[in-house]
């Protein structure tokens, strides 16, 4: 019984490692489709180190994360 439970967590973390690369990581890899227009928003990301400017599609909402030159 406790070989299932160990193997229902696996499961559980793998679906859960999957979901997070597809669906909410999307706002740092960016959508190819949205006007996305720059806004004042500027930050230094504390994985990276490095400055990161915030994009916004002003009829949807949504928000993009990209890297600053």
């Amino acid at each position: 019984m406790n070989l299932w439970v160990q193997l229902g967590a696996l499961v559980v973390v793998i679906v859960f490692a999957v979901t997070g690369y597809f669906i909410w990581d999307r706002r740092y890899r960016g959508e190819s489709q949205g006007n996305f227009t720059p806004t004042n928003e500027v930050f230094k990301d504390p994985a990276t180190g490095k400055l990161t400017r915030v994009y916004e599609d002003p009829s949807t909402g949504k928000r993009q994360y990209r890297e600053e030159p």
